[in-house]
């Protein structure tokens, strides 16, 4: 009788957590959409202050069409919960703009005037399957002026800057005329006439691809001041910057500007120290007075950092003739060297440098530095005079020590500038200054080839990131201060680590085998072209019985070990399959019933308790 209840009062108490957990759901749902409650890892779905005071400084209305090809997505998880992401952002900037963000979702679908309508705006299809099917994923925002600025494809992959793209198309169409760059540079970056060829060259295409988004006023060196009004400075690898323009740049800089350096230790593009023909020196420094060393940065000019981890594959003449080597002042940073936390950095893929130096802060500076680009530890200082037209990258490593130091070659600083000459400051100004430690990485081809098909010019192919660095700091640079305080965020995306960690030691093992048996197969098949080999040309189509055994035997090995491969391949498929199979029982029968039973454990554990300290009855007297 006293277990039946036990019984009873379990499922009873099942029953009434499940009806709770139900009420608590519908209360949920009843409650306004402003009353919110972000739990998640980094606030995924809370605003962050420099966005708020973004929409609070709005002074006219921004629309923002978001369009997304819902019935061709809904069978591509990651699409379609991107889009449910990026819807639920947009909902949430329209609530905390008080009506200055007006928010509409727009299905292009296939043949209609949205999909019309969303070509026209420079919306992107992709391709989502082996049929063809196409989709769309992005979207455009409206200023007051009509001023457009579109994302064309909001890729899964770049959620972590969602924020911070959103905010800055809405600074962009928010602007009344474009932003103003000025740029001081000794670099032949614009167009200019070319004494050997006889003929105007072109501008670099990082100035080119500026000027299509900024309105840019080119400061010669020699020049006594900057211009009266602009939003951002580039200095790229100055040298013989007059005295008055660096004091025009120092004041600039402690009134809290925004500057964007290039800064080379040994410039390999600066034409002005080659030779005759272009030969010679091939490498200057750069030299903008003791403005760094007195804003509060260090680099070291002449020390070129070289990475055995990161350097690029070259052509260079050795002991034994010309041969492709390892040159490590020559540096192919991938995306694991970029601060991937940072909004103009942390998009970028690849970075092409040339001889770049180092960064740091000065004993006392002001400034706090945040790297953007660093070396892995496999890297050493070299002195630039081993650079040029005659470096020998063969050389270079055989003499290789690294340091076991990760160096930093891009950076962020940010606060107090003090001045090189006295320059008076505004109170509380702070300057956000992002310097590079190579100016090469500015020239063509670092980073873009032009294609051509005979006369024909067919575009430009870009191979490395170079370009993006430019406009995505100059834009950062520009944009408000909201702008310059965001982070990257975190993504919703949660990926299964450990089972990734599972399944790539399965991999591992399993292709380790496959390997072998690849091997094996190789060698017998050379085995096999070995007693081919040996016969006379007479006996091209005849075998002898030696022969022929030793080709029966090597065929029939090569036969069992592609045996033994299929089965290898079979069971890295069936181990990984194996995997998703016991995970998903676990999730969807096994905690249920651990959930069910220690609910049911807690009951009776409550029911026995409470049995206890019920006072028990008087005894019964016995007659005599």
């Amino acid at each position: 009788m006293m277990r039946m209840n036990q019984s009873r009062s379990a499922v009873l108490a099942l029953l009434a957590l499940l009806g709770g957990w139900i009420a608590l759901n519908s209360l949920v749902a009843a409650l306004p959409s402003s009353a919110r409650l972000d739990l998640t890892e980094g606030s995924l779905y809370t605003l962050s202050p420099g966005v708020r005071s973004l929409l609070s400084s709005l002074d006219e209305p921004v629309r923002i069409e978001f369009y997304f090809s819902e019935d061709a997505a809904k069978e591509i998880p990651q699409i379609r919960n991107h889009a449910l992401r990026v819807q639920e952002f947009l909902d949430e900037l329209a609530r905390a703009s008080n009506g200055k963000v007006i928010t509409a979702t727009v299905d292009p679908r296939p043949f209609s005037e949205a999909e019309d309508a969303a070509k026209a705006a420079g919306i992107v299809p992709i391709t989502v399957d082996a049929a063809g099917r196409q989709a769309m994923l992005g979207l455009v925002v409206i200023g007051p002026t009509d001023r457009r600025e579109g994302i064309p494809y909001l890729n899964p992959s770049d959620e972590a800057f969602l924020e911070y793209d959103l905010a800055r198309a809405i600074v962009s169409v928010s602007r009344a005329t474009h932003a103003k760059v000025a740029v001081v540079t000794s670099l032949p970056m614009d167009a200019r006439f070319d004494p050997q060829s006889q003929r105007m060259a072109e501008p670099w295409q990082v100035l080119a691809q500026l000027r299509s988004l900024f309105d840019v006023e080119v400061v010669a060196p020699s020049a006594e001041k900057l211009p009266e009004k602009f939003d951002a400075l580039i200095v790229a690898h100055p040298k013989g910057v007059s005295e008055p323009l660096q004091k025009s740049i120092d004041a600039y800089a402690v009134g809290g500007g925004r500057l964007l350096l290039f800064l080379d230790p040994y410039c390999e593009s600066d034409a002005s120290a080659a030779g005759p023909g272009g030969f010679g020196a091939g490498g200057s420094m750069s030299d903008l007075g003791k403005l760094p060393e007195s804003w509060g940065i260090m680099w070291n000019p002449g020390s070129v950092v070289a990475d055995r981890k990161h350097a690029q594959r070259v052509r260079a003449r050795t002991d034994s003739g010309l041969a492709t080597t390892e040159f490590p002042a020559w540096l192919l940073m991938d995306k694991a060297t970029i601060a991937q936390g940072d909004p103009a950095f942390g998009t970028l893929g690849s970075l092409v440098m040339l001889s770049a130096g180092t960064l740091a802060t000065t004993d006392g500076s002001g400034l706090t530095m945040t790297p953007l680009v660093t070396t892995s530890t496999d890297s050493m200082l070299v002195d630039g005079s081993k650079l040029g037209p005659f470096a020998d990258p063969a050389a270079m490593l055989r003499e290789f020590k690294a340091s076991g130091q990760a160096y930093t070659i891009a950076a962020r600083f940010t606060g107090q500038v003090k001045s090189a000459f006295d320059a008076p400051g505004a109170p509380g100004a702070s300057a956000s200054i992002i310097v590079v430690a190579d100016a090469d990485l500015l020239r063509n081809e670092t980073w873009i080839q032009e294609e051509r098909l005979g006369s024909l010019r067919l575009g430009w192919r870009t191979f490395a990131d170079n370009g993006a660095l430019m406009l995505n700091s100059v834009e950062q640079l520009c944009g408000s201060t909201a702008l310059l305080s965001l982070r990257g965020r975190g993504e919703s995306h949660r990926p299964f680590t450990v089972v990734a960690d599972i399944q790539r030691a399965a991999e591992d093992r399993f292709r380790a085998r496959e390997q072998e048996l690849q091997t094996r197969i190789t060698a017998v098949q050379q085995r096999i072209n070995e007693v081919q080999t040996q016969k006379t040309p007479d006996q091209m189509l005849i075998l002898t019985p030696e022969q022929q055994t030793q080709l029966e035997a090597a065929q029939k090995e090569i036969a069992e070990a592609r045996k033994e491969l299929r089965q290898v391949q079979y069971s890295l498929r069936e181990e990984v399959e194996a995997l998703g199979h016991r995970l998903m029982l676990a999730n969807v029968v096994g905690w249920p019933i651990v959930v069910a039973i220690v609910a049911i454990g807690l009951g009776m554990r409550r029911r026995v308790f409470s049995t206890r300290s019920l006072p028990r009855p008087p005894a019964e007297r016995v007659a005599s």
